[in-house]
């Protein structure tokens, strides 16, 4: 590297200098500079100086001409004479600011990458439950095809884990009869059986509700639901296709008849049991005695008395079930236990002829 060092008289500057010195109140004086060759990088890049563009050093300085640096920086530079300034103007950002506009870059797509993420998560969950629910409709449709002799056409499950909404499809158009001939308690276990399974498989709380539809006609015939581990409620709408009001109605008269007295000449029978078969229209009742020795006291009965009380206990149950269930009731068997639940005697009626055998 060659130095050259110069004394300068600074010819036209120091000229204006002394002309202004009056003026300013300032002084002037010879200064000794190094020229030497040195080269300007800005980002890496060199700057191709012109001749009177060269840096020089004075006092261990380096200056460069501020205009051809800020012009490599992309920045305007203007000389304000009546104020004496040099403007510098254009984008000021710094590489710090460069940065920071990188990092929240960074941090947006990073939150970007969380949302998709989570956004694939529950897809993907998503797909699981209809997987598992697609599975348990497959199972249900070949577990509980028929309710009692009615065929189930389908099984349509909707809805996940916490909430299940259930569609079972049966056609009475060619099922008509065999539906009329269900009781109540038929379509309640079947609708039991079904919802524990779908708990099973899914939640002890999950929430089920649905109907039983004639896919023929579109009618709902049952409306039902559970909600977790609550009792599961039944709704009966199918009027039209089956009496099931007569089924509520045999069941209350059954219950009211238990517990009730009759005698047979001077012995004293409660009813512990009384059903009603709509089947075979017969009504089936079991009395046990009150008194001590019933099966000796029985003995001592005349076989009149015992005809005669026995038809009036026939005719007063056949005419509980007709009259207030609206049922016909073809027979009646009496059984008689002594209070220690031994057999006494059996008996049957039959409605039509008044007959007791």
């Amino acid at each position: 590297m060659k130095k050259r060092f110069l004394t300068f008289v600074l010819t036209v500057a120091m000229i204006t200098v002394i002309g202004l010195a009056a003026e300013a109140g300032t002084t002037t004086k010879q200064i000794t500079i190094t020229d030497q060759d040195t080269q300007i990088y800005v980002n890496n890049n060199v700057i191709r100086l012109q001749e009177n563009e060269e840096p020089i050093l004075y006092n261990g300085r380096t200056f460069v001409p501020i205009r051809l640096v800020s012009e490599a920086l992309n920045q305007t530079v203007q000389w304000d004479g009546a104020n004496k300034a040099v403007k510098i103007t254009g984008n000021t950002g710094t590489s710090t600011d460069a940065l920071t506009q990188k990092d929240l870059e960074i941090q947006n797509l990073k939150l970007q990458i969380e949302n998709l993420n989570n956004t694939i998560a529950t897809l993907e969950s998503s797909a699981d439950d209809d997987d598992k629910i697609s599975d348990l409709e497959d199972d249900l449709a070949s577990d509980y095809d028929y309710l009692e002799d009615v065929r189930i056409d389908a099984i349509r499950l909707a809805g996940d884990e916490d909430d299940i909404d259930v569609t079972i499809e049966v056609n009475l158009d060619d099922y008509a009869d065999d539906w009329s001939d269900l009781d109540d308690n038929d379509i309640e276990d079947y609708l039991e059986d079904l919802v524990d399974s779908i708990q099973n498989k899914l939640s002890g709380d999950t929430e089920v509700e649905g109907e039983i539809i004639d896919n023929d006609s579109n009618d709902v015939l049952v409306k039902f639901n559970k909600y977790g581990d609550d009792s599961l409620d039944v709704t009966f709408k199918d009027d039209d296709y089956r009496d099931s009001s007569s089924d509520s109605d045999i069941e209350t008269i059954e219950d009211d008849l238990e517990g009730n007295n009759f005698d047979v000449g001077d012995l004293t029978f409660t009813i512990t049991n009384v059903s009603f078969d709509d089947d075979d229209e017969s009504v089936t009742a079991t009395l046990e005695a009150d008194d001590d020795d019933a099966a000796s006291e029985w003995d001592d009965l005349s076989n009149s008395t015992i005809e005669s009380d026995i038809t009036d206990i026939c005719e007063y149950l056949a005419d509980a079930f007709e009259d207030d269930a609206d049922v016909s009731v073809d027979t009646v068997t009496v059984y008689f236990y002594d209070e220690d639940q031994d057999s006494i005697d059996t008996f049957t009626y039959y409605v039509a002829d008044n007959d007791l055998v």
